[in-house]
């Protein structure tokens, strides 16, 4: 029996520390942890031809916008291709290429360093230059589709 000491951000539990504390004996299958997920994400591709590509939304708010083209980069894209466990990006599109959406556009710029394991747990910033984007400039993103 290990205590795990995470933090939130690593991407598996071997990346968690531990209280130093450990039981080789005593602790049998009775004491298994297990967990639930809600299955929620933040981010999510529409409007593409299979469930790992389309345009790429987040939800904010307690709504989904889209996510400007600007400065939407590879490390953003592998973020979002991890979280919705769609393998790798493939490819980055711009200029609404899997068609304009609705509601709102979301202007801050994503900051991710692409080892995220979903883009809540990335920085983010609020960037006037963004102000004019709209929905011809909704970012599209084709994943592999492996899950790995």
């Amino acid at each position: 029996m290990v205590g795990l000491q995470c933090r939130g951000s690593e991407l598996t539990l071997r990346s968690c520390g531990s209280d130093g504390r450990g039981e080789p004996y005593g602790c049998g299958h009775i004491h298994d942890a297990g967990v639930t997920c809600s299955g929620h994400r933040m981010s999510r591709l529409t409007a593409g031809p299979h469930r790992c590509s389309g345009r790429v939304e987040v939800l904010h708010g307690g709504s989904w916008s889209t996510v400007c083209d600007a400065d939407f980069d590879q490390q953003d894209a592998e973020v979002v291709c991890r979280e919705l466990g769609c393998g790798i990006p493939v490819e980055v599109l711009g200029s609404a290429a899997f068609g304009r959406g609705e509601g709102q556009v979301w202007t801050e710029e994503l900051q991710c360093r692409g080892n995220e394991s979903e883009i809540t747990f990335c920085p983010t910033s609020s960037s006037l230059k963004h102000s004019t984007c709209s929905h011809y400039n909704d970012v599209g993103l084709i994943c592999s589709g492996e899950v790995s």
